[in-house]
């Protein structure tokens, strides 16, 4: 591909499948961050002065276990506030699968670059504090969770996301023993990542809330806010759009009424 270049290849490995049946969301941003890493060396650019400010993310095709993927990167803006982008494929078929637009600062970045030809950013509103939000996750940053910079790496923020979207769809209805009866669960097709200036290092207290920001047939969106536990500043927001997945079809499903109904009682209002 005009511009791009081979940043990572990999396979999906069995523990990094989820309920829903296909590779995790937090392991996408493990082989971006790889990738990243890469594409900024390549480039004579220190990886470590690099911070990710905000990501964009469209999952357009599945990834499932043993399937094979590379990642192809290009700079889209150069500059103090570098834009670059992954687009990740079936290595098997060719098949377009994930993309991710990502903004970075701490650098600069000068070269050709190439014009983004990809999904481009919807304005999704961020909710406001309320009584509908849940606690969604609690922890502590554990040593070894600790990228290159000592603080809290990428796929870090993704797999507490993971578990803030379990605790708040449970509290609609959408529990593990529903989701494995019904064959259903929740599929993601859009990630809104922003990250603010406080950043987590070993030891730091985590605190996720999330709520229901939107409400469609089968579609849902999510809000997570990541806090400091201790000093309550924001360290990161996630806003996450996807649809009720039947799991046998691979195709939306409709999200039963009575869910709809305590759905609705935890919306947020932007």
């Amino acid at each position: 591909m005009t511009g791009y270049s081979e940043t990572f290849r990999g396979d999906v490995a069995p523990w990094e499948v989820d309920a829903t049946e296909h590779f995790t969301v937090a392991y996408y941003y493990e082989k971006f961050e790889a990738a990243t890493w890469r594409f900024l060396r390549e480039r004579g650019v220190d990886p470590a002065a690099a911070r990710t400010v905000d990501a964009l993310t469209h999952y357009k095709t599945e990834l499932r276990d043993r399937d094979i993927f590379r990642i192809e990167t290009a700079l889209i803006e150069g500059g103090d506030a570098p834009l670059i982008a992954h687009k990740l494929f079936n290595a098997e078929t060719d098949e377009l699968c994930t993309t991710m637009l990502q903004q970075l600062s701490g650098i600069t970045l000068s070269g050709d670059t190439v014009e983004w030809d990809g999904d481009k950013r919807e304005e999704r509103s961020v909710p406001v504090d309320g009584p509908n939000w849940v606690a969604s996750q609690r922890s502590v940053v554990r040593p070894e969770e600790a990228d290159w910079t000592g603080h809290l790496a990428l796929p870090g923020h993704i797999h507490r996301f993971s578990t803030a979207n379990a605790f708040i769809i449970a509290a609609f209805g959408l529990t593990p023993e529903y989701m494995t009866r019904e064959r259903v669960g929740l599929s993601t097709f859009e990630f809104q990542l922003v990250f603010h200036n406080r950043r987590a290092v070993p030891g730091t207290l985590i605190d996720v809330d999330s709520c229901v920001a939107q409400l469609g047939g089968s579609s849902i969106r999510l809000y997570h806010r990541l806090r400091d536990g201790d000093t309550g500043e924001d360290i990161a927001g996630l806003s996450q759009f996807g649809v009720q997945l039947n799991l046998d079809a691979r195709r939306p499903k409709r999200i039963a009424d009575d869910l709809r109904e305590r759905a609705e009682a935890l919306l947020a209002t932007g």
